[in-house]
């Protein structure tokens, strides 16, 4: 099975497939496209928030979706796999971050072009002035964070619950209720 790099969405009639053939997709693999095609936002806006930039967080993500394809262990349904996979694209965000060849890829990036990408572009040109001038106090507030918790708020406004992202962070859901607490309480004091 073949997951588009761009993010479409699919009506699910037709699929290209790894194998090459253009025969209706399985249910499975309707289901699949339909789970990436769901966290794919929320899973970029995450790694976007941590630090990768456009084209290394869309390798993460599709490397969580192969790993949870080649995995007999992972979580079947509902929350437990959207945790999963927050975990998997974690941890391969980490490992990507202490890379060498990482940091020097990264010396010449543009972090405004990602930010870019995530404003709203269907805002008009006021509108989209407020959004960005937003989007640069909150980055800035974040980025004074511990980085557990620019994790524990970053996942937090993705939608995961506080025992979602414990299982990411590999921490108890106290630890992460303590986390987010002081985080707000840091990000407030700035304002």
């Amino acid at each position: 099975m073949f997951v588009p790099r761009d993010g479409a969405a699919h009506d699910g009639s037709y699929i290209p497939r790894l194998s090459g053939t253009t025969e209706m997709p399985s249910r499975l693999e309707r289901d699949f496209v339909a789970l990436y095609d769901l966290l794919r936002p929320s899973l970029l806006g995450y790694l976007a928030g941590l630090g990768l930039v456009r084209e290394e967080a869309e390798d993460v993500i599709q490397e969580s979706f192969l790993r949870l394809l080649a995995q007999d262990d992972a979580p079947s349904h509902g929350n437990h796999l959207r945790a999963w996979l927050f975990r998997v694209a974690h941890n391969l965000a980490m490992d990507r971050f202490r890379s060498s060849t990482y940091r020097t890829a990264l010396s010449g990036v543009d972090v405004a072009d990602l930010d870019q990408e995530l404003l709203d572009g269907s805002l008009g040109p006021e509108e989209l002035a407020i959004q960005k001038q937003q989007w640069e106090t909150a980055r800035q507030a974040i980025d004074k964070l511990t980085e557990k918790q620019k994790h524990a708020i970053l996942l937090r406004s993705e939608g995961l619950r506080y025992r979602e992202i414990s299982n990411v962070l590999g921490v108890s859901v106290k630890r992460v209720s303590e986390l987010i607490q002081r985080a707000l309480v840091r990000i407030a004091g700035d304002q």
